[in-house]
């Protein structure tokens, strides 16, 4: 089977579909990762084999990055909504950008199958004008792209015309992967399969600085993505450095590459930077972790039983997650409006450390991601889907030659 997967710009997307690739190709198919040169080599770094699309020049007056809209009344994070319109311009921006490249490349390769995240909408277009099966593969904690189904399809009518797709509608998946663990689970997100998270931070060496769990001393991980650092500055990176100063028996482990550790002034005796490290190799040796609000990161938290403080930008996506993590009892989280206040996050962070639910409600989740079906356990479903087209009878056993 030629598996034909399809990656956004943003890495942090691709990752929680590469355990599905690897798992792929051990079962002795063909994953083709495709996508723009800065996206495919996250996938090559990964060990999977990969294309570079051919993309119309980026235009001088690209549309920045979609803002959120507020809310007026003091409503969660996780009720704020993207700007639709700006997002549409967005949308169209980039697919028509891509979208010709992939399709030549898939005319002559021939997948069998097309899969990719849920925003990567290139991919339900390329499936749709070849006649193949569509899979989406969720990141995480999501309900905003169950919401994006309309206003994509109203954004992207003509370009899916312009593909050949029947009347130009944005067609649905064929089949909706979810690694989310239902504690987690938005409750407006759309039903899928299950799908393990498994944690794939990147690749790296194993960390040589010694180890960090002691009887002595608890180690809290901090780690923001590099896009949140880009977009929202290093205020909030810098108070919680200061919200360590006076935790007894506690330290603080930043990851955090050498160019930006300076700007985080003075910091307390207890608190340490080092260079990013691939996550699953850092977590296994702490007692909690602080983050964004990405949902990868999160997973991989919840993948050891950690809990959590989110402190996530005004993102809707990253606000999801957040409010989800504290509803299940595995976290705290801080609105924006007080994530520059070391004190306040020393309160949070003392609470979260000193009051034993939150682990214990950590552990509960990950015992539901244990309990989903592994990435390898899906593989069969995906090639029945595509059957038809390959040869392959699940129910007769066999394979047509």
């Amino acid at each position: 089977m030629r598996v034909l997967m399809v990656v956004t710009p943003v890495s942090s997307h691709l990752q929680p579909l590469v355990p599905l690739a690897w798992a792929l190709t051990g079962a002795g198919h063909e994953v083709m990762c495709a996508g723009e040169p800065g996206a495919v080599e996250a996938a090559r770094a990964a060990g999977l084999h990969t294309l570079a699309i051919e993309a119309e020049p980026l235009p001088a007056d690209a549309p920045p990055p979609a803002p959120a809209r507020r809310p007026t009344g003091g409503e969660p994070a996780a009720v704020w909504e993207p700007d639709w319109e700006a997002l549409a311009v967005r949308w169209r921006a980039r697919v028509g950008r891509v979208l010709d490249g992939y399709l030549r490349f898939a005319r002559e390769w021939r997948p069998h199958l097309v899969l990719s995240d849920p925003v990567e909408f290139c991919g339900p277009i390329v499936a749709g004008a070849l006649g193949v099966p569509s899979v989406v593969h969720r990141w995480g904690t999501d309900v905003l792209t169950t919401l994006a189904r309309g206003p994509a399809r109203a954004a992207l009518r003509s370009v899916c015309e312009r593909a050949g797709i029947p009347g130009g509608l944005l067609p649905d998946p064929d089949l909706l992967l979810d690694p989310c663990p239902p504690l987690l689970r938005h409750p407006r997100a759309a039903p899928a399969r299950p799908v393990r998270f498994v944690p794939y931070n990147g690749p790296g060496s194993y960390p040589s600085w010694g180890p960090l769990r002691s009887p002595e001393q608890r180690t809290i991980c901090v780690s923001f993505s590099a896009q949140t650092i880009e977009r929202s500055g290093m205020a909030t990176l810098a108070a919680t450095a200061g919200a360590f100063e006076g935790l007894e028996g506690v330290r603080g482990v930043f990851t955090l590459p050498r160019a930006r550790a300076e700007e985080l002034g003075a910091l307390p005796a207890n608190v340490r930077v080092i260079e990013p490290t691939p996550l699953s190799q850092l977590l296994r040796r702490c007692t909690a972790l602080i983050h964004h609000g990405g949902s990868g990161t999160g997973l991989t938290a919840l993948h050891y039983g950690l809990p959590q403080l989110v402190l996530a930008p005004p993102l809707p996506s990253l606000g999801v997650y957040a409010e989800r993590i504290a509803a299940c009892g595995a976290g705290r989280s801080l609105d924006p409006g007080e994530q520059q206040d070391p004190e306040a996050i020393r309160t949070v962070l003392r609470e979260l450390l000193d009051d034993r639910s939150y682990g214990a409600a950590a552990g509960r989740v990950r015992e539901e991601m244990a309990a989903m079906p592994a990435p390898a356990e899906v593989v069969a479903e995906l090639e029945e889907l595509a059957g038809p087209r390959i040869g392959v009878s699940r129910v007769a056993g066999s394979r047509a030659a």
